[in-house]
């Protein structure tokens, strides 16, 4: 175990902080821009989702302890996944109340935000104390810190050489630390549970027995975050026990490497990985059961594509750690074997992961710029050239790295202050489009069905307790389907008989009217459907019309 001094921490701690501060500079934008004719939906990018988050925050708040999809009309059974924001808006429910939709809704956002302060602080240090473990020198894990946390790749390239191809560091949290830390709080405090229970692992392995329970811990809380990246650390526990076995049958009976009897480092690695991994086993069986048996939870996993772009993507965006991580893996091995054993099998199986026929294939990129990264400043600063070109290399190689991957984050970042500061849809919405939500948060019966186009349905439920019919991509069972339904509905030539089947089929008792609506076809209830709906409110262009 590598001991880090306080005044390393220190420097950690106001770096944690400079980096949070930053990313929440587009936000306060966003609040600060709003008007009476925008307001501030929450987020400056992955908006879609981000209402779909705000969403599940709305059950908590009105009560509710387990998950049900705010975008499936269909009967499912509650469930506990995404707890992290049923709590969240739980307690923030209890705060802020639940009779202003739109100060609810004000509160959920500035909740979510301060989460992902607080969880991406989290995460920078735990982050820290991760590579502390792998790199001996104070620059080299302060510069390491720098490249994983604020690093991109060389995706810039791609906008430079005006290619029509997305940056990965554009879109791929998995693979880069600054998404997580900008927009997703319960991803970056997965991170910190999965390094901290990977670092109590290698303690456990060392023989501090105690740590295994820790890890087992970390993990379990893990599960209740995201269980799909239990996979990565069932896979990485089982390469080092393979890696470590391999080295333990290369050395010789009775024989010492280093002073270390790897045979039976082998063994404790074995057992501290049954012990700490069991510990993530119930709810990940518990979710990949549900995912499979029930069919609106499958059709959501069915739907929701995370496929891996083509391999040069990853290697514009990793290769410069790439070349670097090589000499560093070098460096490791002579230093700390046991270290070296469980990052090795990690890296090297990561680009098998990334291309495995699932769904999710891109997620497996989960935290390997974490290793990858230290690997590579280690690389470049001990393990390249010798003598004067050494030395060189040492000082001036790792600043050359970070002024190569700063540009990508620097992107991404100045995307969501632009965004920020131009009001448009979807990160801000209309005052006639947040009046209806406001109407319809507080009106509604919990569990309400609205029917609108995918625009407004989108936002919908981040104000309130209520089911758009459809709104989010991979939430919204039947999407195809639905999206045919609605756009029969709105057009203006359906039958009138026609529209109402649909209607009725659909059950969803409350329609709107809107310039999303509008742009989907002619249909005008007062005009077209005036023997079974009526209008329970206006504001401006929008309308909401109910079942008489």
């Amino acid at each position: 175990m590598r001991r880090v001094k306080l005044k390393e921490w220190a420097w950690v701690i106001v770096f944690a902080a400079l980096v949070m501060a930053l990313t929440c500079v587009p936000y306060i934008v966003g609040v600060v821009r709003s008007d009476s004719a925008w307001r501030f939906s929450g987020f400056v990018i992955a908006v879609e989702d981000g209402n779909s988050y705000l969403a599940k925050m709305q059950l908590g708040a009105h009560g509710q302890w387990l998950l049900q999809l705010s975008y499936a009309i269909e009967e499912h059974p509650p469930s506990l996944v995404y707890p992290f924001f049923i709590l969240l808006g739980k307690l923030i429910g209890w705060m802020a109340g639940t009779g202003d939709a739109l100060r609810l809704h004000d509160a959920l956002v500035f909740g979510y935000h301060a989460a992902r302060v607080v969880f991406g602080f989290a995460l920078v240090l735990v982050t820290y104390r991760f590579i502390a473990e792998l790199l001996p020198h104070v620059r080299q894990r302060r510069l390491a810190l720098i490249v994983i946390v604020l690093g991109g790749g060389l995706g810039w390239l791609l906008l430079v050489l005006q290619s029509p191809d997305t940056p990965l560091e554009f879109y791929s949290p998995e693979a880069f630390t600054f998404l997580h830390l900008y927009s997703l709080p319960h991803l970056a405090a997965a991170r910190a549970l999965m390094l901290g229970g990977m670092l109590f692992y290698l303690w456990a392995v060392r023989g501090h027995w105690a740590w295994g329970l820790a890890a087992g811990g970390s993990w379990f809380l893990l599960t209740l975050l995201q269980p799909f990246y239990m996979l990565i650390v069932y896979t990485a526990l089982g390469l080092h026990v393979a890696v470590l076995a391999a080295m333990a049958f290369r050395q010789g009976e009775h024989e010492l490497t280093r002073g270390m009897d790897l045979g039976a480092v082998a063994v404790r690695a074995l057992w501290v990985s049954a012990f700490a991994g069991s510990f993530g086993v119930p709810i990940t069986l518990y979710t990949f059961l549900l995912f499979q048996v029930d069919p609106i939870y499958s059709l959501w996993g069915a739907q929701n594509i995370i496929v891996s772009p083509p391999p040069w993507h990853y290697l514009l965006a990793w290769g410069l750690l790439i070349a670097g991580a090589v000499f560093g893996l070098r460096s490791l091995y002579r230093r700390h074997m046991i270290a070296w054993a469980f990052i090795a099998g990690w890296l090297l199986i990561v680009p098998l992961l990334l291309y495995v026929p699932y769904n999710l294939q891109r997620r497996f990129a989960e935290g390997a710029q974490v290793p990858l990264a230290a690997m590579a400043l280690l690389g470049l600063t001990v393990g390249i050239g010798k003598g004067r070109a050494r030395r060189w290399a040492a000082r001036y190689a790792p600043l050359a790295l970070i002024a190569l991957v700063l540009p990508g984050t620097a992107l991404v970042w100045a995307g969501g202050l632009i965004a920020a500061l131009n009001p448009q849809e979807p990160v801000y919405h209309t005052h006639d489009q947040a009046a209806t939500y406001a109407f319809l948060g507080k009106s509604l019966p919990p569990r309400a069905v609205v029917m609108s186009s995918y625009e407004f349905g989108n936002a919908a439920p981040a104000y309130g307790y209520f089911v758009s019919y459809i709104g989010h991509g991979p939430e919204t069972p039947y999407l195809s389907y639905k999206k045919d339904v609605v756009q029969q509905l709105y057009r203006g030539s359906t039958p009138t008989y026609e529209r109402r089947d649909l209607y009725n089929g659909a059950g969803a008792p409350y329609l709107i009217i809107g310039p999303h609506e509008k742009a989907l076809g002619s249909f005008n209830p007062a005009r077209d459907a005036a023997d079974y709906m009526h209008m329970v409110f206006q504001s401006g262009e929008y309308s909401v019309w109910a079942l008489k």
